[in-house]
């Protein structure tokens, strides 16, 4: 199939650098893509990491017959505004300001709007519920965790793993990180994040953006699952069994929901692709490197494909 791909500015509190694709010039469904946490472009693509898993899951929704907008985050590559001063309200609110961008394009069906997050970008889609009129929503690597709870979770695996290492070194990480300090660090970073009274705080060697990790501090995974179960439309989320960023047991919290569809495949890690490896927490940058220009896990693209269908 032949893509029409073109890069638009969209005007809003600041500028949004965008890329709409579609199959053609006639009306169809949007799906709106919103990324992850970081600074990758629109494309899923960084210095040093290139995946284009935002390419590649645009690509697939337009061959399933939508319009597909996926965009920069804001103070990032060709989108305005100050990456260090955004909080998670405003990155909901610039998804909001791109649909509405959408809705007045003459090859987007404005009442059927869809939303597809992958991983901080499930959280995005959610609150998206509360203030825009979607359709449906889809979350990938990241439904029903609030960002703390997707960190807590990354913790316990990390300590999993360091347990389970043999011989010296595995003693001297043992010795090195313990269970306590670490949940008190996760504990500490928020609370900085509360008082700090600057746009970013240094912690840990690092400067950390405020105003985004108190509003994220302000939400509990409970509040996503209550979101999921308040929104009248539908919902696929997907957890690979294999992804050490997102828990994938959490979906069992919404599996019965009349509206909700949940997906959880063997050995699929949160770049949606399928582990070649022991898939380690220690080796995953490599994994996701080598893995990336692989295609992404067959049934998972089913599992959507028959969720549009629906």
């Amino acid at each position: 199939m032949n893509i029409i791909e073109e890069r638009v500015v969209i005007d809003g509190e600041n500028k949004i650098g965008a890329t709409i694709s579609r199959p053609d010039d006639k009306k169809h469904p949007l799906v709106l893509l919103i990324m992850g946490t970081g600074k990758t472009d629109r494309d899923g693509n960084q210095i040093g990491f290139k995946s284009n898993l935002y390419k590649g899951l645009s690509d697939m929704f337009v061959q399933m017959g939508y319009t597909c907008i996926r965009y920069d985050k804001r103070g990032t590559h060709e989108s305005g505004g100050d990456f260090k001063k955004a909080g998670l309200s405003d990155l909901v609110n610039d998804s909001a300001t791109v649909i509405e961008y959408a809705k007045g394009l003459p090859y987007v069906d404005e009442n059927r709007i869809i939303a597809c997050g992958h991983s901080e970008g499930a959280m995005i889609a959610t609150l998206l519920t509360k203030q825009t009129d979607l359709d449906s929503i889809i979350l990938l690597g990241g439904a029903c965790l609030c960002l703390k709870g997707a960190m807590e979770y990354q913790n316990n695996r990390l300590l999993e793993e360091i347990a389970s290492k043999k011989g010296f070194l595995g003693w001297y990480m043992r010795k090195l990180v313990k269970k306590e300090s670490v949940e008190a660090q996760l504990t500490s970073l928020y609370s900085k994040a509360k008082r700090a009274k600057k746009d970013t705080f240094f912690f840990n060697g690092a400067f950390m953006p405020t105003k985004w990790l108190r509003e994220h501090g302000e939400l509990t995974n409970e509040d996503f699952i209550s979101m999921i179960e308040e929104y009248n439309g539908r919902v696929l989320a997907i957890t690979g069994k294999g992804d050490l960023q997102a828990d994938y047991t959490i979906l069992d919290k919404i599996a019965e929901m009349e509206n909700v569809t949940t997906y959880t495949p063997e050995n699929v890690n949160h770049i949606l692709r399928e582990v070649d490896d022991n898939n380690s927490l220690f080796g995953v940058k490599k994994q996701y490197k080598r893995l990336a220009s692989k295609p992404m896990h067959d049934g998972t693209q089913k599992q959507i494909e028959e969720f549009l269908e629906m």
